[in-house]
């Protein structure tokens, strides 16, 4: 392994290089350098021999979060491909921001990288900046900086941080494209398209059973009030408990497909996230694959055979898409027939609402406090209906749109 003596650093400022150029490394499993481009080389300000055979960490800038480095072996480790905004520095300590995308090659890694610019690299090179001081100010160790991270894409309305870097390559693609003034690309549009929707899915998750569990209250409530209106065991006590008991099991139900680890919604976000992720890499890839046609000799380095190994890869991440295709299809069906099934469960539940609503009637001048919580069911149940009918539309067009994908993918 090369061991890298680092310049005094003098002044740090920004390397330059172009929205044409993309950056191209591949390492052993344990991080030394095997292969790089050109650009890799120039930008980095090193010759080849220092960068073959030496850990790809040393380009590393000490403001790119530790936690991120943990998030991408993470998924690395597991054989699944996974993205990530990185900043490097160069020999001379110039800096240069990236969005990386990785995947597993045979017997290591590789990274493919672009030059980022759209609004959402401002945002992370300000989580960044405020992720570095704590970890260097309470010294975070990686894992709490990688849960620090998968807690910003939850909080931008992410179901995993792979549906983030997903959505982030979309974008970055687009901007990078019209940068070049190149047309949009249509799978790219329909890449950003697609994680708008499962975004859209794991919002209306979490409040569709934020709202049910809001519904819980409302059946003491129910009681409570029958206590003062009724002997025991008058009809407002039967409705509330014949509420409470089919609420109890539609929400069991919901449970089972939007909370829990694994539950249903996240495995259609997992399973297409991936695709999308593949999908957008597959694309970075054929681009790369292609300048290597270009390259100059490099002592070391076998352009004929990186190009070939670049294409057996580019062949099994169509592979890989296609088989998360099927698997997100399949769990998005599952999910629209299961919200459609409570959403028949629902209309149980309303039977029993209007009852409350006649006992209210019935009840005339004794039930202001009944007919308000009479009131509340109506515009929990309209809510709830909502939510159930915009999941059961997403799930429907993440199939539809993820069919279209698989009829449209191209040949190697």
């Amino acid at each position: 392994m090369n061991a890298i003596s680092r310049p005094t650093l003098a002044r740090e400022g920004e390397a330059d290089f172009g929205f044409h150029e993309l950056f191209f490394s591949r390492t052993d499993s344990r991080g030394v350098i095997l292969s790089g481009n050109e650009v890799f080389r120039r930008v980095s300000g090193y010759g080849w021999t220092d960068l073959l055979g030496a850990p790809h960490r040393f380009v590393r800038h000490p403001d790119t979060p530790r936690g991120v480095f943990r998030i991408l072996w993470d998924a690395l480790g597991k054989g699944h491909p996974m993205g990530g905004y990185v900043k490097n520095r160069a020999c001379n300590g110039d800096f240069y921001w990236v969005f990386a995308v990785l995947l597993p090659a045979p017997g290591g890694f590789l990274s493919v990288r672009m030059k980022p610019s759209t609004p959402l690299f401002a945002r992370i090179r300000e989580v960044y900046a405020e992720l570095s001081a704590r970890e260097r100010a309470e010294r975070l160790d990686p894992a709490e900086g990688a849960q620090a991270l998968r807690a910003f894409a939850a909080a931008e309305g992410f179901s995993s941080y792979t549906s983030f870097m997903a959505a982030a390559l979309g974008q970055e693609m687009a901007a990078r494209d019209a940068r070049l003034g190149r047309p949009a690309d249509a799978r790219t549009v329909q890449l950003i398209a697609l994680n708008t929707s499962l975004e859209q899915v794991a919002r209306e998750q979490r409040n569709l059973l934020r709202s049910f569990e809001a519904l819980q209250s409302v059946p003491n409530n129910m009681r409570i009030i029958a206590s003062r209106l009724e002997p025991s065991g008058g009809p407002v006590s039967a409705i509330s408990e014949n509420y409470r008991s089919s609420s109890q099991v539609i929400s069991e139900r919901l449970r089972s497909f939007v909370s829990g680890r694994d539950n249903l919604c996240d495995r259609v976000s997992r399973q297409a996230s991936r695709a999308l992720f593949l999908i957008g890499a597959h694309r970075v890839l054929s681009e790369m694959r292609a300048n290597f046609a270009d390259a100059d000799p490099v002592p070391g380095i076998d352009w004929a055979e990186e190009r070939q190994m670049l294409g057996q890869i580019e062949a099994q991440a169509q592979r890989d898409t296609g088989t998360a295709m099927e698997q997100a299809i399949a769990h998005a069906e599952v999910l629209g027939r299961a919200s459609a099934e409570i959403r028949r469960q629902m209309l149980g539940l309303d039977t029993i609402r209007v009852l409350g609503r006649v006992e209210t009637g019935r009840m005339r001048g004794t039930n202001t406090h009944l007919s308000a919580t009479i009131d509340q069911l109506d515009v929990s149940h309209s809510d709830i209906r909502l939510r159930l009918e915009t999941i059961m539309r997403l799930s429907e067009g993440i199939s539809t749109a993820m069919r279209t994908f698989q009829r449209l993918q191209r040949p190697l």
